[in-house]
């Protein structure tokens, strides 16, 4: 996707920028100061830090000293903030901060309060510093330029106020002896380093306003009149020459780069301190830059590198757009070869600054290039285009990119870049699928895959756009969605036969009909699926459930299965030949779950292979134990997320207690009870949540055991069941509901069909709109056969009735059962009038076995 956002890195190297470029004042007569600034310029926090809350840690402290070491303690905790990001970078400011009002709260009675509340100031200061940087590197994002204009414009007025007030409290600390703890000389230097500080950021904001306007004019003259009183004070102070540096800044900044290249001869004949000399030589490059005298900065550079064996990587972007520049006016003049050469230097010295010297520059340089990269396969019409287009995304404003990137790619279209303009539309499409607009989505997708049939991704647009009709179906089930789902799910296959987007369709059709209870054909869909494919398990599992699904079928219909058995037990056994062995957890998980349904295929044939699903159970157990002791040992160490790896074990435990609830019906069912409650009591020790898990179902499993086994394994049930009432109480919620229904489904078993309704009705209380638990409820009422229990059973059925949709079979059972109550309630006239309407609606009444049950019940009522 052709999608570029401001990353958290970005953000890092921007801070960083914010760092390095930050004026670093010391004090000629103040070594503490001088000391202190050193170690942040170095990024020496921690020690910085370290030092002062030792300091101000140690009995008997002076005044002078505690408000010293807490001031520079504030500045350091700032300095901090401003070289890291995130929480760590909040909680520094917080920090900061804290310390100030602290101080500010113990010593309200001190006039030096007015130096630490100055310290708020310039943290903001710094904050839209970073600002500042962002928007240097994203020159077009027009609502962070806003943003950080606001920035400096708030600093500068705090700033300026912070400069009044501690300008006067100068002026009482040198007329009054003891007027402040803190020295003099501290409050001077704070006081230079505020006004040199609204200058520098006078500046800045200066910079952000558009080129020759007034409000750039504005700032800057507004920043030179703080500047140029420090450019005259004493040339010991560094203040002094970062002054100079910065009255030069300004000069280039209004558009006089004249007389900023003056102002750089004028200041190299004073000799500047060390430390000046490459930032001169910067601003000559940059004003170099300005004036389109690309050829000679590009060659100072070279120069100054050979002189000093290496360059910074400020000079290193410089040098990067020098060449750019060049090789633009190489490809003006047709020189062709000069400018591949060019080209060349340019990728080497770009790639040399990402590998040498990361961070704010070299990732400019990066930009450069690959907007550099665009312009030549795109154009600069169409690189703007998308450059905008991505910037609307950067923004947050979705719908507008999307609208972007679709007309870049019909610009993109006219210009013949069929390439381009497949990518922008799918970037379009894309965005529409994130936002929830399946409709319009799905129609861009497929026209993409069906005009760019050869392009790489056409498969991946064709199965996208498959998935956003999908969507659609998901939220109205109707048939023309499902049939314009179902088609181009088919045209995928159609148009992109044998790739891995065929099968990926392939399987979506299967989970399709799968869902529309068609499992013949989501069978053979599933089997399609090769062994290789992403989707292998999931669709061996799919037709696990399809065969269990349809021997139910088959066995509610009284249709012979033993072909149908057979079948599924040679193809599940072979998808099993590996298991437990098989090295991939996530296949060997759903093999486990595959094992379960194998169980019970086992388990319902005739006579029940009891030796087969024994051996495949122990398997089962066995393999979930070990699981999840690995997974909880791993996960001691592992990085992987928590709650993700609490999911699978999860699933383990499922499999596991299904295995086991398997497991006592093996033994019930092979006459051996004795066997089957010892389980059952070697789970009452492992703990209640255990137990209960693997008691409920038991009785009620869907599997076509015999009466006396079906009461063997209530009675079992209802036994274990009947301990945990007496402490009923210290059971959880969850618990008690699950000792409900565990004693609901005993009671059922064991014939006892009244008490059974009882924690029915209790459960549906709870679950008002469970259908499993209202279709109990209804069944229970109609076994119980009072006129005033049928009443309320065909009630019940009404309920469920309107859950389905009219003429399906869920919805003719109900119905049959309304008639059927309705009936033996009493009220013979309403279940005629009801049987006669539903016949004529729907004469086919859904297939042949409920046909055949409305045929014995028109009977019935019309004797």
């Amino acid at each position: 996707m052709i999608v570029q956002g401001r990353s958290a890195w970005w953000i890092r190297v921007c801070i960083l920028a914010a760092v390095l470029f930050s004026p670093a004042i010391s004090s000629a007569d103040d070594p503490t100061r001088s000391y202190f600034e050193g170690l942040r310029q170095r990024h020496l926090f921690g020690i910085a830090e370290g030092y002062c809350l030792n300091r101000l840690a140690l009995p008997r402290l002076t005044d002078t000293d505690q408000a010293r070491y807490t001031l520079e303690l504030a500045r350091t905790l700032a300095a901090h903030a401003l070289a890291t990001q995130g929480q760590e970078q909040e909680e520094l400011w917080k920090r900061a901060e804290e310390t100030i009002t602290e101080f500010c709260r113990e010593h309200s009675d001190w006039s030096d309060t007015t130096v630490f509340e100055a310290e708020r100031a310039r943290i903001n200061a710094f904050k839209a510093e970073i600002a500042y940087w962002q928007v240097k590197a994203d020159p077009q994002n027009q609502p962070l330029r806003e943003t950080a204009i606001r920035e400096l414009t708030q600093a500068v007025t705090q700033l300026i106020q912070a400069e009044t007030r501690l300008s006067q409290l100068l002026k009482k600390s040198g007329a009054f002896k003891k007027f402040t703890v803190l020295k003099t000389a501290t409050i001077r230097d704070t006081l230079l380093d505020f006004q040199l500080l609204i200058g520098l950021t006078g500046m800045k904001l200066g910079d952000l306003f558009q080129a020759n306007s007034p409000q750039r004019k504005a700032a800057v003259d507004a920043a030179e009149k703080w500047l140029e009183p420090l450019s005259r004070r004493a040339t010991t102070l560094q203040l002094t020459w970062r002054s100079k540096l910065a009255l030069i800044q300004c000069e280039r900044i209004d558009g006089d780069t004249a007389g900023a290249a003056r102002g750089i001869q004028a200041l190299l004949k004073e000799k500047p301190p060390a430390y000046l000399h490459e930032p001169l030589f910067v601003e000559s490059m940059r004003i170099l830059l300005h004036d389109g005298k690309a050829q000679q900065a590009a060659s100072q550079i070279i120069q100054y590198r050979q002189d000093h064996g290496s360059i910074t990587s400020e000079l290193g972007f410089l040098e990067i757009t020098a060449l750019i520049q060049l090789r633009k006016i190489a490809l003006e003049k047709k020189q062709d070869a000069l400018a591949e050469e060019i080209w060349q230097q340019v990728e080497t010295r770009s790639q040399f600054l990402k590998q040498t010297q990361p961070g704010y520059w070299s990732q400019r340089a990066w930009i450069l290039v690959d907007q550099q990269h665009q312009v030549d396969q795109y154009g600069s019409q169409l690189t703007q285009s998308l450059k905008q287009a991505q910037l609307l995304y950067s923004q947050g404003k979705i719908k507008q990119a999307i609208e972007a990137y679709t007309k870049t790619a019909q610009q993109a279209t006219a210009e013949g870049k069929g390439d381009l303009a497949f990518e922008l539309a799918f970037t379009s499409a894309s965005l529409q699928l994130q936002t929830k607009q399946y409709k319009e989505a799905a129609a861009l997708f497929q026209s993409l895959s069906r005009k760019y049939s050869t392009a790489p991704r056409a498969a991946d647009a064709g199965l996208l756009a498959a998935w956003c009709l999908g969507q659609l179906y998901t939220q109205s089930r109707t048939k023309s969605r499902r049939l314009a789902y179902t088609a181009a799910l088919e045209e995928v296959q159609k148009q992109f036969p044998d790739s891995k987007n065929d099968y990926e369709a392939g399987w979506m059709l299967a989970r399709l009909e799968e869902a529309r209870l068609q499992y013949s054909k989501a069978l053979v869909l599933y089997d399609e699926v090769p062994a290789d494919h992403p989707r292998a398990a999931d669709a061996q599992l799919g037709i696990a459930r399809c065969y269990e699904q349809i021997l139910q079928r088959l066995s509610s219909l009284g249709k012979p299965t033993k072909a149908w058995r057979q079948e599924a037990i040679d193809v599940l056994e072979k998808y099993l030949a590996d298991f437990p062995a098989e090295s991939n957890p996530l296949i060997l998980q759903s093999q486990a779950d595959i094992a379960i349904r194998l169980t019970r295929i086992y388990l319902n044939d005739s006579p029940p292979l009891y030796d087969k699903a024994n051996r495949l159970l122990e398997l089962i157990i066995s393999s979930a134990s070990r699981n999840i002791a690995e997974l909880k040992r791993n996960n001691e160490h592992a990085e992987a997320s928590v709650a993700q790896t609490a999911k699978v074990i999860q699933r383990w435990n499922d499999i596991a207690n299904q295995a086991r609830r398997l497991k006592i019906i093996t033994l019930a069912g092979q006459g051996n009870p004795t066997a089957a409650r010892s389980l059952v009591e070697n789970l009452e020790n492992a703990g209640t949540n255990e137990l209960l898990s693997v008691l409920n179902g038991v009785s009620q499993i869907n599997l076509d055991l015999s009466a006396e086994t079906r009461y063997e394994l209530g009675l079992l049930q209802l036994k274990s069941a009947e301990k945990l009432i007496s402490r009923r109480e210290e059971l959880t919620p969850p618990q008690r509901q699950q000792l409900d229904l565990c004693l609901a489904e005993a009671y059922l078993a064991t014939n006892q069909h009244i008490r059974a309704l009882e924690y029915y009705q209790e459960l549906l209380k709870q679950s008002p709109r469970d259908s499993t638990l209202i279709k109990q409820v209804a069944l229970l009422l109609e076994r119980c056969g009072t006129k005033a229990c049928l009443r309320e059973a065909a009630q019940k059925w009404r309920q469920l009735e309107s859950t389905e949709k009219a003429g399906s079979i869920p919805w003719l059972d109900a119905r049959l059962h309304i008639i059927q109550s309705t009936f033996d309630s009493g009220n013979e006239a309403e279940a005629k009038k009801l049987l006669g309407v539903t016949t004529l609606l729907y004469p086919d009444l859904g297939n042949a076995e409920l046909k055949q049950r409305f045929q014995e019940l028109q009977q019935r009522i019309q004797k």
